[in-house]
């Protein structure tokens, strides 16, 4: 098998142990690449920031994902394959902290191990294993809803859509799950109560609110579909 080739995207698992320099060239600098992230700056790899809790208050990151501005979009902490990814949850931080302060904005946060890859966007969320690291578009949206985004409230919902009291409750309900960090939540209504309704209405809040931009609806019938 190909050197460097994660497992899941070939015959078998890679059986190599790599040091975390071999992880970074054979694994990481090529999924990076892959997202669009061309690497060919200095600043891209070891960037210098100071701040930390060390002696010398100074630290480098391993890897920045920069916007058109200059400013941050993300930061990767990149840990050997034998090493769990969030072990570098921690010093992740730190370096966006660092990069908060001299910049201005707070960096999306990923720590890898080559083979998984968590994302944690700390101002909202709690961190999660994702399939790969984000395309700069992707950075730039999550971090422009920081500040854009707006509150999840029932009173915006389209009354040409939904208009009865339990409906509007659900979602008001469903609102304050997602406003409080949390990713998920279930609709539990009797049959003909108009659970499709309000999932299309939730569907056009959430994007009028400007929390989601595409939403991926699936159904188990043609009809429902219709």
């Amino acid at each position: 098998m190909k050197a460097g080739r994660p497992p899941g995207r070939g015959l078998q698992p890679d059986p190599h142990e790599y040091s975390e320099a071999e992880t970074r060239t054979l694994l990481i600098d090529l999924e990076l690449k892959r997202a669009g992230w061309a690497l060919d700056q200095p600043r891209d790899r070891e960037y210098e920031v100071s701040g930390m809790p060390n002696d010398k208050g100074k630290g480098f990151v391993d890897y920045v994902l920069w916007g058109d501005d200059g400013r941050p979009l993300g930061v990767v902490e990149a840990k050997k394959t034998t090493a769990d990814a969030r072990v570098g949850q921690q010093q992740a931080k730190l370096y966006a902290d660092c990069l908060e302060a001299s910049t201005g904005q707070r960096p999306i946060i990923f720590y890898t191990n080559g083979y998984d890859t968590w994302i944690w966007d700390d101002a909202f969320y709690p961190p999660r294993k994702v399939l790969g690291f984000y395309k700069k578009e992707e950075l730039q949206r999550l971090i422009q809803r920081r500040t854009t985004r707006k509150r999840l409230d029932i009173s915006k919902l389209s009354k040409t859509i939904i208009e009865r009291y339990y409906q509007r409750r659900t979602i008001g309900s469903i609102g304050e799950v997602f406003e409080s960090g949390r990713r998920k939540s279930l609709i539990v209504l009797a049959t003909g109560t108009g659970k499709t309704r309000v999932s299309i209405a939730l569907v056009d809040l959430l994007q009028r609110m400007n929390w989601v931009k595409r939403v991926l609806f699936l159904a188990d019938r043609v009809s429902l579909v219709n």
